[in-house]
This record gives C-alpha cells, sequence and structure tokens, in this order.
C-alpha cells in the first residue's frame, strides 16, 4: 500500500483517525433509511468519530469494506 501525503479529500477525512482506537460497532437502522448500514465508532485525544461505510458520499445505501490482515 502506499502511503500518501494530505493532498486528497478522501485522505483528508481518514487522517484524523490514525492512532485512534475503535470503541464500538455502529448498526444504524435509522427510520426513512431502507437499508441498514454498518460502521465503527473510533475515540481519539477525546474526541469521538462515527464511521459508517457507504456506497457514495451522499450515503446511498449500505457499501463494503474490505478489510487486508497483513502477515
Amino acid at each position: 500500500m502506499t502511503k500518501r501525503k494530505s493532498t486528497d479529500p478522501e485522505v483528508d477525512r481518514l487522517l484524523p483517525l490514525v492512532g485512534g482506537v475503535i470503541t464500538q460497532v455502529i448498526v444504524d437502522e435509522s427510520e426513512g433509511n431502507d437499508e441498514t448500514c454498518y460502521g465503527i465508532a473510533v475515540e481519539k485525544n477525546g474526541t469521538q468519530y462515527e464511521c459508517l461505510i457507504m456506497r457514495d458520499p451522499e450515503g446511498n445505501g449500505p457499501g463494503h469494506l474490505y478489510i487486508w490482515k497483513d502477515k
């Protein structure tokens, strides 16, 4: 994987999570949302981040999170 500097808006959104701790799994079954969304809560330096896994930035439904486990 390539480490990138903050020149991409998507990278900028992810950088605050580096060094944080995953504190829980989120299951969002909000009314008006036809599909259940999943995610994680991350805490870093007293700030709580809720990260939902979505198809695109507009949240038109759930997507897929690819998780790679390095040996």
